[in-house]
């Protein structure tokens, strides 16, 4: 069974979608200053007009190792800067600005004796200082954050200790937690919970609502996408991503949600070139320029006409670990 075989098997007539663009559309696509390092599972931000990069997943002549390096990328220079490492090296970290406050939430503390050990502090980065500012109620990792347009921090699903053991990746289970919290304040708030629970979802806000798309369980990739509103505090469904992709990316637009690459393990396995747009007024999804570079574990983030989606991995899991940065053009589509 073929790649394009396999995922037809998983997600039916919507491969259609996944149409060849012309010439003039892949010129939508540039290239950026690599990141001085190569990583992957990452989760970066926009901090004082800066892409901000922090630790990850790195490989040296093809060992895997844990980053506790800190960049920042300036686009109207085309460089990197390095900023103050971490604490401890964090992979999986979700970066997330709040009211131009940039927080890093959760993760694991990689080393190669414990790969897998989740954290549940925040570290806040002042003065190119990282320092903890609170704990999340839980530990947790690979979930989807982002700030809503109220400044407070959503983390939804992911993943958590099922025990008190907290070391190995078998030690962890997907979860339905939902939680906000508002950096001027102690008490984290509680909300309806995501009805699936998955790791390696993206999401992001458009408006008042939380949409978030695509994960993976024990069982497989999903291409389930769930609608969170502020208003009524309750999910629903929409659309599925038109394939199961897990390790994806995602920024918003006006009235959509971008997701960019990601990777699968059943039926084959394989890294995502694909970019959907999903738009929230008409509840659908539409194809865009695929990546020119194939990755998951990737972060992605928007400066308005341009989003620069930045490092990842070429192949499935911790090998392929890249340093790129490829920037779509969103008027050239």
């Amino acid at each position: 069974m073929n790649r394009r075989e396999g995922l037809k098997l998983l997600a039916g007539a919507p491969l259609a979608l996944a149409t060849s663009f012309s010439f003039a559309s892949t010129k939508a696509w540039s290239r950026a200053a690599d990141i001085p390092f190569a990583t992957q599972e990452i989760y970066p931000a926009i901090h004082n007009g800066e892409i901000v990069i922090a630790g990850g997943i790195g490989n040296r002549a093809g060992i895997r190792y844990f980053p506790d390096r800190c960049v920042a990328y300036c686009p109207s220079t085309n460089t990197w800067r390095e900023h103050s490492t971490l604490p401890e090296a964090r992979h999986h970290g979700a970066l997330v600005e709040a009211d131009s406050r940039l927080f890093l939430l959760g993760g694991f503390n990689g080393r190669l004796t414990h790969i897998w050990r989740m954290r549940e502090s925040v570290l806040e980065f002042v003065d190119d200082t990282w320092a903890p500012v609170t704990d999340m109620p839980a530990k947790q990792a690979e979930g989807v954050a982002a700030t809503s347009p109220q400044n407070r921090i959503h983390v939804v699903t992911g993943q958590s200790p099922k025990g008190p053991d907290n070391k190995k990746r078998s030690d962890h289970q997907e979860i339905h937690n939902h939680w906000s919290w508002d950096p001027d304040e102690t008490k984290w708030q509680q909300h309806a919970p995501i009805p699936t629970a998955r790791n390696s979802a993206t999401g992001g806000w458009i408006g008042n609502e939380l949409v978030v798309a695509g994960g993976r369980t024990s069982a497989g990739n999903l291409n389930a996408v769930e609608i969170y509103n502020l208003k009524s505090d309750s999910w629903r469904q929409g659309a599925p991503l038109p394939l199961p992709q897990a390790g994806t990316a995602s920024v918003t637009v006006d009235d959509g949600l971008i997701v960019f690459g990601g990777e699968i393990f059943v039926p084959v396995a394989d890294v995502f070139k694909e970019v959907w747009l999903y738009t929230l007024s008409t509840d659908s999804w539409s194809a865009l320029p695929a990546m020119p570079i194939p990755r998951h574990g990737l972060g992605a983030v928007r400066f308005d006409s341009k989003v620069y989606v930045v490092g990842g991995a070429r192949r499935p899991s911790g090998s392929g670990t890249s340093k790129a940065v490829e920037v779509l053009d969103l008027n050239k589509i």
